[in-house]
């Protein structure tokens, strides 16, 4: 009768736990970020607001992640779940950007600069020609409003099973995705404020020389046009900058300067202000340990 009671006892409070675990979120405020990519972790602590000094880099063995897919989701989980309980975060607020490989994106325009209340309903309802390599049946997706942009939305889209498995990986973990952004997202919401001070009009190209290979995002007033992958080496990197410079002068429009932001170091830096006849301006998003990072604690704007 005495055992029995015991395991009644500690089964409800283990119930008791699963209950007041909302509520010791937000108590106790902590969260972790999640940066992925296909070879790639980086996971960074925030505590009341605050981003820890601790980056965690995690090499993953190869094929572990796949085109952004999950491919060991065992192991993966269990990697993440090692990495939580050894800082003490199993308890923290769970929020990761999926692969840049796994997310395809659209700016949506919508007619008459009237955003419908329910958008992911109007875009499977009218199933528009979005140029995706699948079905909206097979897409998760989401959207989020473009600062200074009535009616436009940006769309960020990957396979339901890519979403689904990634989810998975974090139950393995122990662990429940509070949020799962994409990565072009984050990197928007990080550079608002610098954005905002960049006169209108004018075509921004930003580099991203990170884990997971060097990217170039074209933006022109605070909505993305363009993204391309860009070669690691230095003067085939510089000379596919000049190509998509010159390709989105043709296809965006002349007017308006040019503006380079880089996110990370780029050893051809002075080669490639040479060749573009502009200076890059070094991005610093200290205290975080990247763009993507910074921008996934910065809380999502609905509508």
């Amino acid at each position: 009768m005495v055992n029995g009671a015991a395991v009644e006892v500690s089964e409800l409070m283990e119930d008791l736990r699963e209950r007041l675990r909302p509520f010791r979120t937000r108590l106790f405020p902590k969260q972790v970020l999640f940066e992925i990519t296909d070879d790639l972790l980086l996971v960074q602590p925030v505590v009341n607001g605050q981003p820890g000094k601790n980056l965690i880099n995690v090499p993953l063995p190869e094929f572990t992640i796949k085109q952004g897919k999950p491919i060991q989701v065992e192991a993966l989980g269990d990697l993440i779940g090692d990495v939580l309980l050894r800082d003490g975060l199993m308890e923290a607020c769970v929020m990761a950007s999926l692969p840049q490989e796994a997310v395809e994106w659209r700016v949506i325009h919508w007619a008459s600069s009237k955003v419908p209340e329910n958008g992911l309903e109007a875009l499977r309802r009218e199933n528009p020609q979005l140029g995706l390599p699948y079905s909206l049946e097979e897409a998760a997706m989401d959207l989020r409003p473009l600062e200074g942009e009535p009616g436009k939305q940006l769309m960020a889209s990957a396979r339901r099973e890519v979403v689904e498995g990634w989810i998975q990986v974090f139950h393995q973990a122990g662990t429940t995705l509070d949020r799962l952004a994409c990565p072009q997202a984050c990197r928007l919401a990080a550079l608002q404020g610098q954005l905002e001070e960049i006169r209108a009009g004018s075509l921004v190209v930003l580099l991203s020389s990170k884990a997971g290979g060097d990217q170039l995002m074209a933006i022109r007033d605070g909505a993305p046009l363009f993204e391309w992958p860009l070669p690691n080496q230095g003067s085939a990197l510089v000379e596919e900058v000049r190509r998509c410079v010159a390709f989105l002068r043709r296809e965006f429009g002349r007017g308006g300067e040019l503006r380079v932001l880089l996110d990370g170091e780029l050893e051809v830096r002075g080669e490639l202000e040479a060749t573009l006849g502009v200076g890059a301006q070094q991005l610093d998003c200290s205290p975080y340990g990247s763009l993507v990072l910074q921008g996934l604690a910065i809380p999502e704007r609905v509508g």
